[in-house]
């Protein structure tokens, strides 16, 4: 039964994999969508204001990494892992210290539904988290299906519990510290689960060197550009000195 509905040719596969890397390649517009979350996130969960913070979490890009992060693991490609592994670490990162700084400068130190919901890990919260990377695996690997909408649902599960964990840390409140930390982790492994059993049934597992060629080739394009953007502001350099040297 499985094995009939999870079918995808190898072309399907590689095309799934590319896009699947070019989208998890995190540069500057992605961090600052990331940012701008975690800020409307962080105000939504101090304001006790629901739709606040589903605004924020409808535009973190937090889809990609995970998904990237559980190929990875399929096709047991340490240079993947370490890749998507880098991405989300940054990401983590990111979006704490923004929550951090918003809670600083807005926090009213009280303790709102909103904040309470994301720092009461429990069952159900991991089995939401699981069920959204089996959805935005599976739809990312249908093309004509859209990831959108379980996406939203994986940044449900991570970004609030950690904006609140850093809302904790204002409020030197070591409940809200561990329980926005814990939700977070425990909903981190339960979508990247969810996703690994899903690209695994499609067998994903044999594209292991097709994904490190990939990601070779981005690094030396990045190499490239650095390399073309350092030459540039040489030649700017030497041309600012003639025209000085001129006059």
């Amino acid at each position: 039964m499985l094995k009939n509905f999870f079918v995808a040719s190898f072309l399907e596969q590689q095309k799934t994999l590319t896009q699947l890397l070019h989208e998890s390649h995190a540069k500057a517009d992605f961090y600052f969508l990331l940012a701008l979350a975690s800020f409307i996130t962080t105000l939504g969960l101090i304001t006790d204001d629901a739709g606040v913070t589903v605004g924020g979490i409808f535009i973190a890009p937090l889809l990609f990494p995970l998904l990237s992060l559980a190929m990875g693991i399929v096709t047991t490609s340490a240079l993947a892992i370490g890749r998507a592994s880098k991405i989300i670490l940054k990401s983590g990162t990111v979006i704490f210290v923004v929550s951090l700084i918003t809670a600083f400068m807005f926090s009213n130190n009280v303790v709102g539904s909103e904040i309470l919901l994301r720092i009461r890990p429990d069952l159900i919260m991991f089995l939401i988290a699981f069920a959204s990377g089996v959805a935005v695996a599976y739809s990312w690997v249908k093309q004509d299906l859209s990831a959108t909408l379980p996406g939203v649902a994986v940044s449900v599960s991570l970004l609030p519990p950690l904006s609140a964990a850093a809302i904790g840390v204002v409020m030197l409140n070591r409940v809200i510290i561990s329980g926005g930390l814990t939700m977070f982790v425990i909903n981190l492994f339960a979508t990247i689960i969810g996703a690994i059993i899903v690209f695994s049934l499609y067998g994903f597992s044999r594209l292991q060197r097709e994904e490190e060629e990939k990601i070779a080739e981005e690094k030396y394009e990045e190499k490239i550009q650095h390399q073309a953007i350092v030459q540039a502001g040489r030649v700017d350099s030497e041309k600012i000195a003639k025209n000085i040297g001129a006059v």
